[in-house]
């Protein structure tokens, strides 16, 4: 299962992520790649850059289409996951 992520920050900085669930690896728009891991509401980044994402609520798995949820990040940021597409 391939799922298409946007990540805004609360500057308004977009970027839009690719998961391989079936390889556990992520691709980003701006060249970062790496693997992660879910962990509850917690993603686990390891590559390019290393760091944690923990969105906030109630998150379904999969995540469908169009879902939303507000993050906090371990480097300092805070914004909005927004799930582009499931396939």
């Amino acid at each position: 299962m391939k799922i298409v992520a946007k990540f805004t920050t609360s500057d308004s900085k977009v970027t839009t992520a690719n998961f391989d669930r079936a390889t556990g690896t992520v691709v980003s728009d701006d060249g970062r790649r790496g693997t992660y891991k879910r962990e509850g509401n917690i993603l686990k980044f390891s590559g390019d850059q290393s760091f944690t994402l923990t969105m906030e609520g109630d998150i379904p798995e999969p995540p469908p289409a169009g879902f939303t949820a507000p993050y906090t990040s371990s480097i300092g940021t805070t914004g909005t996951m927004t799930i582009v597409s499931v396939g």
